[in-house]
């Protein structure tokens, strides 16, 4: 029987909390200013509103099995717990190495661009420089102490932060589209198949795609949320739906500025400077500052969700038996994994001064290789927990799940996240913007953590049978 000090404390997360974590995760700000016009660019010029549809509607269909199996799975572990349920230990355990690897990649990713643009910002308008890394350092300090503290203030400050930079796109975008529409000249092309499926649609579903990482978060949480029966389901359906909306919105929004036929022409000018320019011409100069202090927060508040995406991670491996047992003991007041926070952050930490001391370039280099790490992992365990899903309820058919729920849709899931991996890996290099061959290693990367996962799992079989027969029943009572 488990104890006090490795049982989450239940019913502390509302519904708001878990949408809030989802949201948060999007970055919505970052993917708007760094991804979106790139997007554009690479992609299918002003047809990437449609895209964004599209993409969410790809996740929608992914949550319907997704949702259907959280009524059954109760688990920290999320996608590692679905796949272990629907395909087994060793394949669960395969997908924990690709879950931990692909939160690993995109917090470092985070962390690294916050320093940058941080670093940036007090320069440019306070007048004093210090190196990137020592404002990523401290962050990660700051964000490690808010995930031990308590998650209320964690899913507080993240709620915050997100209700701000969301509205102030949203502003952008909508005085954008009033402006335009009262003198009659709205464009919906963004919207017609003819814009949409123009140009590189798969590169524009790579970007596009890739603004819905951390999809899963609602799940990770559902030990701790009141009625994770009704809260898991509705806040995933409700998380999709407002990034896809917000993505869809506010990308038309702007393209209204320049209008379909040229907004392309004009990226290309100056990407980065894209969405500022239209905020200074929407607002005044006084919200290019804005954006650039809510860029840094966004930033640190996905630092902030990762972090606890990654704690509960290590909380399970250790809780389920198949990592170090210290780091399932919970804070004795606050009832969160504080050991797995603390070593975590040491690991973010050194990894952070290793990379600074070998010259790397927190944009060009990490976010970069970060980005197309996560992106893979991540589509390739929604593809393993669409096939899980199918299994699992196709071993439970006294269940009486509807087919639809149970097959068609997961079945449909897998089948397109398996081409949206295609297109990300045909098209690593410009996703990444690395243009050289060695970008090919992340695959290389990504399916070998995968096999060490499967192999780590084997060994676990073969040389401690008790601690996989642990394992074993949580999958059974779960």
């Amino acid at each position: 029987m488990e104890t006090s000090s490795s049982t989450y404390k239940k019913q502390t997360l509302g519904l708001a909390s878990l949408i809030f974590f989802v949201v948060a995760a999007a970055s919505p700000l970052t993917g708007l200013v760094g991804a979106m016009p790139i997007a554009i660019l690479e992609g299918n010029g002003a047809g990437i509103s449609g895209i964004y549809i599209i993409s969410g509607l790809i996740l929608l269909i992914f949550s319907v099995g997704f949702i259907a199996m959280s009524r059954y799975i109760k688990n920290a572990g999320a996608f590692y717990s679905y796949i272990s349920a629907g395909m087994g230990i060793k394949m669960g355990v395969t997908g924990l190495a690709l879950a931990i690897l692909s939160y690993v990649s995109i917090q470092i990713a985070i962390a690294a661009i916050f320093g940058l643009f941080t670093q940036i910002f007090f320069q440019e308008y306070l007048g004093f420089n210090l190196p990137w890394w020592v404002y990523t350092v401290l962050m990660l300090g700051v964000v490690c102490w808010l995930g031990i503290a308590k998650i209320e203030i964690g899913s507080r400050v993240l709620g915050i932060l997100m209700l701000l930079e969301v509205g102030i796109a949203v502003l952008i975008a909508a005085i954008v589209v009033v402006k335009q529409g009262s003198v009659g000249a709205l464009d919906l092309k963004p919207f017609t198949p003819s814009v949409v499926f123009n140009g590189n649609v798969g590169m524009a579903l790579v970007f596009t795609v890739a603004a819905f990482i951390g999809f899963e978060a609602t799940a990770i949480y559902a030990e701790e949320c009141r009625d994770p029966e009704r809260n898991v389901p509705v806040a995933t359906v409700i998380a999709a739906l407002i990034i896809m909306g917000f993505f869809a919105f506010c990308s038309w929004g702007m393209i209204q500025a320049y209008g379909s036929d040229h907004v392309q022409k004009v990226v290309a000018d100056n990407p980065e400077l894209f969405v500022f320019n239209i905020a200074e011409s929407a607002l005044g100069s006084w919200s290019v500052i804005l954006i650039n202090i809510l860029l840094i927060t966004s930033l640190f508040a996905a630092t902030q969700s990762f972090h606890n995406n990654i704690s509960r991670y290590f909380y399970v491996m250790a809780r389920d038996g198949i990592f170090l047992p210290k780091l399932a003991k919970l804070h004795p007041t606050k009832d969160t994994p504080y050991i797995s926070s603390i070593c975590q952050t040491i690991f973010m930490i050194g990894l952070t001064v290793i990379l600074a001391l070998l010259g790397q370039d927190p944009l060009i280099d990490i976010f970069t290789w970060g980005s197309a790490i996560t992106t893979m992992s991540i589509l390739l365990l929604e593809i393993l927990v669409s096939i899980s899903v199918i299994l699992y309820f196709r071993r439970r058919s006294e269940l009486n799940i509807p087919h639809w729920k149970a097959r068609y849709a997961p079945f449909l899931a897998a089948i397109l996240m398996s081409v949206v991996l295609y297109l990300v890996t045909m098209n690593l290099d410009i996703l990444s913007g690395i243009k050289t061959k060695v970008i090919y290693l992340v695959p290389i990367l990504v399916f070998g953590s995968a096999i060490a996962g499967y192999l780590y799992a084997v060994i676990l079989i073969r040389f401690f049978p008790s601690g996989m027969s642990k394992l074993n029943r949580v999958v059974e009572e779960a």
